[in-house]
């Protein structure tokens, strides 16, 4: 008797747990009214301006090397990419610049 109690069970929480399930969409909630006022139309005026502007001449791309008595000079330039080597018997530099 107790065998079959334990199965009715068994069988009806298997078939519970086989059972169909429905999945439910969550619903959006309507979109939110802007509480900020348009802003107020500036009143218009003619303003005229004068800029001027300058040009500055740009290094031409390429490379330079010197050699003299005081040590060794090496520049480099591609596009936005500059490199500066400089080496004497004083004074022992590098410089690398990179703008993106």
């Amino acid at each position: 008797m107790k065998k079959v109690i334990i199965m009715a069970g068994l069988s009806i929480v298997l078939l519970a747990s086989c059972k169909k399930k429905e999945e439910t969409v969550p619903v959006t909630p309507p979109p939110v009214e802007n509480p900020a006022p348009e802003p107020t139309p500036q009143p218009q005026t003619n303003n005229t301006t004068t800029t001027t502007t300058t040009t500055v001449e740009k290094e031409p791309d390429g490379t330079s090397i010197s050699v003299g008595q005081d040590g060794v000079s090496i520049k480099s330039k591609d596009g936005e990419k500059q490199n500066n080597v400089t080496i004497t018997n004083k004074k022992k530099e590098v410089e690398i610049k990179t703008q993106n």
